[in-house]
């Protein structure tokens, strides 16, 4: 399939939403974005913002970019591209438009973060890229445990219940406070308070729950080197498939740094 670039529009900015949202479910690191994010990205007259089109005039990708008037560096944003397209040959085609307009304006360098995206290490290069290295700092940590805890019991809650042969009652704790979880056949549930028996309880600190939550950590890693304490009345078939349930490894995209 072919496909042909266009400068975005202030008119796609709900295609843009709806395609990023789409593209981030697979990794964590991004930020959550609304219709006015994209309208500060299209608005700024040094931004570069362009569009892939499939043969039936749908968005299936964009690339963001932007050209420091300073300094005259072009800077690649993000790139991002519908999971059911060909990410590789759409970003290839981004990337090259927008490369190619940072060579017309005679930009003194053009630069493009890795976004630990390894994709990206098969675009770039092709476009006479050379990998160096950054100073950029990514920091994260957990400021308030239950406020975390309880906005996070839906992602656990989905995982758990994709676990199959197992019902019970299972338990995070961090910082003090804990996410009480049962599952029942089909139905998974979330209690606030409870002494039943619990049958399979993790407990971590802060650091080291940031570090699964992006999948920079092992959870049976983890586990072996005393960084999760867990407790269980489970096999341990059944106590290692929870616990990839509930910390899966997942890609760590960095979409906005600081």
């Amino acid at each position: 399939m072919d496909f042909k670039v266009r400068s975005a529009t202030m008119q796609d900015r709900g295609q843009l939403l709806q395609l990023y949202n789409s593209f981030t479910e697979q990794h964590v690191g991004s930020v959550l974005r609304n219709l006015k994010s994209f309208t500060r990205k299209l608005r700024k007259k040094e931004n570069l913002n362009y569009v892939a089109l499939d043969s039936q005039n749908r968005i299936v990708g964009y690339v963001h970019a932007s050209l420091n008037k300073r300094n005259n560096i072009g800077e690649f944003g993000e790139i991002i591209v519908d999971p059911q397209h060909d990410w590789e040959k759409i970003a290839l085609l981004l990337a090259e438009t927008v490369n190619s307009i940072f060579v017309q304006k005679k930009a003194s360098a053009i630069s493009a973060g890795s976004l630990r995206n390894p994709i990206f290490e098969r675009i770039f290069p092709k476009l006479g890229f050379l990998e160096s290295e950054s100073k950029g700092v990514f920091m994260y940590a957990v400021l308030d445990a239950p406020k975390l805890l309880d906005e996070l019991s839906p992602m656990f809650a989905n995982r758990l219940k994709r676990v199959e042969n197992w019902n019970g009652l299972a338990q995070l704790e961090c910082g003090g406070h804990s996410l009480f979880l049962q599952r029942t056949k089909d139905n998974i549930q979330r209690i606030v308070w409870t002494n039943q028996r619990v049958d399979f309880k993790i407990k971590l600190d802060a650091s080291t729950l940031t570090k699964l939550l992006f999948g920079v950590a092992d959870a049976i890693e983890c586990r072996r080197n005393n960084q999760l304490v867990l407790e269980t009345t489970l096999d341990a078939s059944t106590t290692d498939k929870l616990l990839k349930a509930m910390f899966p490894q997942v890609h760590f995209l960095i979409m906005d740094y600081w």
